[in-house]
């Protein structure tokens, strides 16, 4: 079967926190579809897979400029709860004295507490001074912009990337 993509004359809408309902041009309709980023990190927003209950993929969305506004908010608003990553606000401790990292941060999910097990690997810079961290419990943690960090949070986690 060769890969279908979505365009504008599909229409997806979200149905619960995880899954959406699509609508093809041709009228076929899936019910509780759920969606996946291939590229979670570093490339969010292209490359979404759509797949249905028994786990087959329906479809794919190059990117949200493909599907209308509409498609493009009930899949943004999907991937909300899915793909949460908290996203690091302010630095409070980071500390190597166990060797392992120790960080205390403020999120945009509140305060937060947790070790880094080697920072070589679990702390990286994508594009834009976008840092992504990984804790010793494989949860992930985000940097939007490094350069928006005020400057005490700044020193003290600068040193560690």
């Amino acid at each position: 079967m060769a890969q279908r993509f979505l365009d504008k004359t599909a229409k997806i809408e979200l149905t619960d926190v995880y899954n959406v309902r699509v609508t093809l041009a041709d009228g076929t309709v899936y019910e509780k579809a759920e969606l996946r980023r291939l590229f979670p990190i570093s490339d969010r927003d292209n490359y979404i897979s759509i797949i249905d209950q028994d786990e087959h993929e329906i479809a794919m969305i190059r990117s949200y400029d493909d599907v209308t506004r509409e498609s493009a908010a009930a899949v943004k608003a999907c991937f909300n709860d899915y793909y949460l990553i908290p996203k690091i606000t302010k630095v409070l401790e980071c500390s190597d004295k166990t060797g392992m990292l120790k960080l205390t941060v403020e999120t945009d999910h509140g305060l937060s507490s947790f070790r880094v097990r080697n920072r070589h690997y679990d702390m990286k810079i994508y594009d834009n001074n976008r840092v992504i961290i990984r804790d010793s419990d494989d949860n992930r943690y985000e940097i939007e912009d490094l350069n928006r960090l005020d400057k005490k949070s700044w020193l003290l986690i600068a040193s560690f990337l």
